[in-house]
């Protein structure tokens, strides 16, 4: 089989415009029980009027997450996917909004909330 001629659009290219976003979903557990992942969240952010870059402090996002929704959640460390807040519970459009208009670090266009 020759593929030479074959142009595929670039699926799956790291360059491609869902690598910036940030993902929100769900997953069960047993039961009833679930977990909410926020994964793609940027390590450093460059604030507008100045253009100084900060780090995040993703451990006073978590606090302020856990303390706003009543649940518990912790921070996990991955080389592929960066920084990932897992929560307790289904709180995908609370998280999504929290992030958007709380820390206002992301924009709505950033966020991709799966399976809402």
């Amino acid at each position: 089989m020759d593929f030479a001629g074959f142009e595929g659009g670039g699926g799956f290219d790291k360059s491609d415009a869902d690598s910036n976003k940030v993902h929100i979903r769900m997953q069960q557990r047993n039961g009833r029980k679930s977990w909410t992942t926020v994964a793609g969240f940027p390590e450093s952010v460059r604030l507008p009027k100045t253009g100084t870059v900060l780090a995040v402090d993703f451990d006073k996002i978590l606090r302020a997450l856990k303390k706003t929704f009543k649940t518990n959640g912790v921070l996990i460390k991955d080389a592929e996917h960066g920084s990932v807040i897992q929560l307790q519970g289904d709180i995908r459009k609370e998280v999504a909004e929290f992030l958007i208009e709380v820390t206002a670090i992301i924009t709505k266009d950033k966020v991709m909330v799966h399976g809402a």
